[in-house]
């Protein structure tokens, strides 16, 4: 009998739960092909990005030398399944790296046919969005179903904040219209004030852009 699901609470059960996610979706949906990795948690709003994977190995375990997977830490208020469709979408990226298949290209922004064919091989749909290609990635009804027995957390409740507001010009002139992005089609919008806008296409709120 699986225990209930629970709330993530604190960074030490994220990293045991998202290390925990990565071994089952390894073994169910890759065979266990995957290398281990190392799973962080940085923040990803000013990169319009759920997560990401770097492409060199650049954390070492022991002797061993692992690539990292980061989950940005101002998404995790998302659905868990969300979560999970994030995590899956970059141990695609990993199957790539390791079986040496060129699935992006322009810096690693635009997802090609090659990632699209990965992806719905390994559990995922996939959809096209105008500048970043197949990119837009969510759990197949299978896979959501598989997730239910699998996962063992209900929601993550820690995350860190994202900005709700612009930072202000210091040059003493009137403040220009803010600029709101999709994370996940590169789509925006416009406003002369703060507000909450919503990518109906995603299913997503819009991001606003800040300038680093």
């Amino acid at each position: 009998m699986s225990r209930p699901n629970r709330k993530v609470n604190t960074m030490q059960d994220l990293q045991i739960i998202m290390q925990g996610m990565f071994s089952r979706i390894n073994e169910h949906f890759f065979n266990n092909e995957l290398e281990k990795v190392i799973i962080t948690f940085e923040s990803g709003y000013k990169k319009g990005a759920f997560g990401w994977i770097h492409t060199v190995k650049n954390w070492k375990q022991g002797q061993q030398e692992r690539y990292n997977i980061n989950i940005s830490s101002d998404y995790l208020d998302r659905p868990r399944e969300q979560i999970v469709s994030t995590l899956m979408h970059e141990m695609c990226h990993l199957y790539a790296l390791q079986n040496d298949i060129k699935d992006t290209s322009r810096s690693g922004i635009y997802h090609n046919k090659k990632f699209k064919q990965i992806a719905e091989e390994h559990g995922l749909n996939v959809r096209e969005a105008d500048k970043i290609g197949w990119s837009v990635t969510s759990l197949k009804h299978d896979t959501a179903e598989w997730l239910k027995d699998n996962c063992n957390f209900a929601e993550i409740t820690i995350f860190k904040k994202r900005p709700l507001v612009a930072e202000k010009a210091t040059t003493g002139t009137k403040q220009s219209s803010r600029k709101y992005i999709c994370p996940c089609c590169d789509l925006i919008v416009r406003a002369t004030k703060e507000c909450r806008i919503k990518c109906v296409e995603c299913d997503v709120e819009m991001q606003e852009e800040f300038k680093g």
